[in-house]
């Protein structure tokens, strides 16, 4: 494999790392999951950063790649992308639902993006969401690996930074902050 392929593939699996230890794994592995707010939070974070990952145009705003990853995911997702990227705004500037309809039960997941209610709320199941994400997640990561085209256009947005270790001695009258780990972080530009 090329050596660009292979730096490619390392940045594009690292994000995807981030996103499966930092959002995946506490959606499945905490409480969290049963918080619909804080579980739709981490969601439309981890939709927006694909969403950037996958969008055809380089400077496309977050409603766009929003979209586009919905689209991604397909059926009602695409479907249902205008109210679920308002609810994913009311959700981040308001921290307030007042879009939809919302639960975390398996008893109601056959409602999952209905629209409900004389002012026809949508119904978002987030346990449903969750797993639905996840299996586009996993297209995503498999369709990376065979298709170069798509590796190139993620491993562009993305850019390694290295850590600048904070010298306390340079600045002593300066409280040190704690420090990530001695590693280099992948970041979407």
């Amino acid at each position: 494999m090329p050596e660009q392929i292979t730096e490619n593939q390392n940045m594009v699996d690292e994000y995807l790392t981030i996103i499966q230890e930092r959002i995946l794994a506490p959606l499945q592995n905490t409480e969290i999951r049963s918080f619909c707010t804080a579980t739709l939070l981490l969601l439309f974070a981890a939709v927006d950063g694909l969403g950037k990952l996958i969008h055809t145009n380089a400077e496309a705003g977050s409603n766009e790649r929003i979209r586009s990853f919905l689209d991604y995911m397909g059926g009602d997702y695409s479907n249902c992308k205008d109210e679920l990227l308002d609810l994913r705004n009311s959700l981040v500037h308001n921290a307030i639902n007042v879009e939809s309809f919302l639960s975390h039960t398996e008893m109601s997941a056959d409602q999952h993006l209905k629209k409900m209610g004389s002012a026809d709320f949508i119904y978002v199941n987030t346990t449903v969401m969750y797993k639905d994400f996840k299996i586009a997640f996993n297209r995503f990561r498999a369709e990376i690996q065979r298709d170069q085209k798509k590796l190139q256009r993620a491993a562009n947005r993305l850019v390694w930074r290295y850590d600048n270790t904070w010298n306390d001695q340079e600045m002593p009258d300066v409280a040190a902050p704690s420090l990530p780990p001695l590693v280099r972080f992948i970041y979407a530009k």
